[in-house]
């Protein structure tokens, strides 16, 4: 069927065409999804998110800070205003504020009490601090204020250790006024308290001065081989934790024998109950479910024991129930003063990413809250979202003469701790001129069904004369399936697949992992020609 001319085809483009022309954000174009019109349809989708407010524009009210781990990506959305109300608007220039190559985890909290709030990223082995220097005339800008934070660790000064996998607890634990930490040991079973001292030293708290003031902070273990919590837990370091030097002697010993101690946990201090101490919420690695434990103390003791867990958190309303490594976070989104829960996974490529965002409504205030459940897509409900991967395809699919949108994913998320590839069909119900795409199907033909692998890459085109658009689908593999065009009508159908395409040479075509199909007249002979793209860079050409 098709003839290789090239083996390669490298292309080069020189500088001077790339300015030639600009590309320019514009969302005039309307997605309409379940009878709705999409608010943001190319926002991008979320996958693994991370939230904080900021107000990065700095009009006096508060943005929406999202990082998604699954790319390292940062996404903002603006607080804007009508005659309804507040509703978050995507800026897809806000990221270009922020500093570049974040990865693993971001969170903004003023630190310094300036009314601007910083940034808490991560660094090796642990966090770097970005301090907030912009303002209403020049706009956001950062300085680091720590490449690395340290702690005293009862006399010896080391690096304040947070696994890249982890979310610590960012926040002011002891209420005195400057910003502490909450993080996990090496090994993940005890919390430690790392004490900032900017107050006690200085008098204020723009300073990031650190000390260990407590091993094994609430007093329990997380078991190393389930998310299950002893309290009260008699095993050092809860029974040490707090006199000098408890644990660093043995500490290159303990890195060695804990390869049974699971790493990744996620840690939200709140005092849900009004009781003047940080309650947590713990998210495990290896599970699907949120902890809630709370603090037994009061306001005038702030080195409590928790005394109680509830594994069903939110118990009043849904459980959290996130597939798999759930993260809570605690900021207004509803823009209604009292701040809510948002929960969302933090294990990059095994978790749910369609709808990996979970709202729950805070109905009580902020002193003590009530989170009930709202929906698992917020802010997706509001884009094109299908999975991890988008890969766009504009072609006239139904033969009705206006350009269609294909969007085909790497993968989607499939319960339990599965994956597959689909392909979602938005049918051109616009004109010409003014288009408008709506979904019609988010598994084309079923294709799921025929487990191809994941990462199908669609191509159209009439390839048999008969007037009707065929399909080629690249595979994982580096193989093609031919779909021939058999609709009668607008209701596009196809005969059942040839897998395996071979070239006029009757050899399979496969000339790499992940091929990228297109169906375009290159040497304009009126004759549709089969460029691919594989996962090596290289394009390889073949001739109808």
């Amino acid at each position: 069927m098709f003839m290789k001319v090239l083996q390669i085809l490298f292309v080069f483009l020189p500088a001077f065409i790339w300015s030639q022309f600009q590309f320019v954000t514009s969302d005039s174009l309307a997605v309409i999804s379940n009878n709705v019109e999409l608010s943001m349809p190319f926002a991008g989708g979320l996958n693994y998110p991370q939230f904080s407010s900021i107000d990065y524009d700095f009009d006096g009210d508060l943005d929406l800070l999202v990082f998604d781990r699954s790319n390292n990506q940062i996404k903002v959305f603006e607080q804007q205003f009508n005659s309804v109300g507040s509703f978050y608007k995507y800026d897809p220039n806000g990221a270009l504020l922020f500093p570049p190559d974040l990865r693993y985890r971001l969170f903004a909290i003023d630190y310094d009490g300036d009314g601007r709030k910083d940034l808490f990223a991560y660094g090796i082995g642990g966090v770097k601090v970005y301090r907030n220097t912009g303002d209403n005339t020049n706009g956001l800008s950062w300085e680091v204020a720590k490449e690395l934070l340290f702690s005293d660790n009862w006399g010896e000064l080391l690096a304040l250790y947070v696994s890249s996998s982890d979310i610590p607890a960012i926040i002011d634990v002891d209420f005195d006024g400057d910003i502490d930490v909450l993080t996990f040991h090496i090994g993940g079973e005890y919390l430690r308290y790392h004490k900032n001292m900017s107050r006690e030293l200085y008098g204020h708290s723009d300073s990031l001065v650190f000390e260990l003031k407590n091993e094994c902070w609430g007093a329990f273990r997380e078991d190393v081989s389930t998310n299950s919590v002893f309290l009260n837990d008699q095993t050092t370091p809860c029974t040490t934790g707090n006199v000098s030097n408890p644990e660093f002697p043995q500490f290159e010993h303990k890195i060695m024998s804990e390869t049974k101690a699971h790493s990744g946990s996620t840690i939200l201090a709140l005092d849900i109950d009004g009781s003047g101490v940080m309650d947590l919420v713990l998210g495990d690695v290896a599970f699907s479910n949120l902890n809630l434990m709370i603090n037994g103390g009061s306001d005038v003791n702030q080195n409590s024991a928790m005394i109680s867990t509830d594994p069903l958190f939110p118990s009043n309303s849904l459980p959290a129930d996130m597939q798999l490594f759930p993260a809570s976070y605690h900021l207004d989104v509803d823009f209604d003063g009292v701040k809510d829960l948002i929960v969302a996974p933090n294990a990059k490529n095994i978790s749910e990413n369609e709808k990996s965002v979970h709202f729950y409504k805070n109905t009580g205030t902020n002193e003590v809250s009530n989170f009930v459940f709202q929906q698992k897509d917020f802010l997706q409900v509001d884009m094109i979202e299908h999975g991890t991967g988008s890969i766009p395809v504009l072609s006239d699919v139904d033969g009705d003469g206006l350009i269609d949108l294909m969007i085909a994913n790497i993968f989607s998320y499939k319960d339990v701790l599965d994956k597959e590839s689909k392909i979602a069909y938005y049918k051109n119900t616009g004109s010409t001129s003014n288009p408008q795409f709506t979904l019609i199907d988010t598994d084309f033909q079923n294709l799921s069904d025929l487990e191809l692998g994941l990462r199908m890459y669609p191509a159209f085109g009439d390839l048999n004369g008969d007037g009707k658009n065929d399909m080629i689908l690249g595979l994982e593999d580096g193989t093609l399936s031919y779909f021939v065009n058999n609709s009668i009508g607008i209701s596009p159908s196809y005969e059942t697949p040839i897998s395996n395409l071979k070239d006029a040479s009757n050899t399979i075509i496969q000339n790499g992992l992940y091929a990228a199909p297109q169906l375009f007249d290159l040497n304009k002979d009126g004759l549709l020609d089969l460029i691919i793209g594989i996962k090596t860079g290289e394009l390889i050409y073949y001739q109808i």
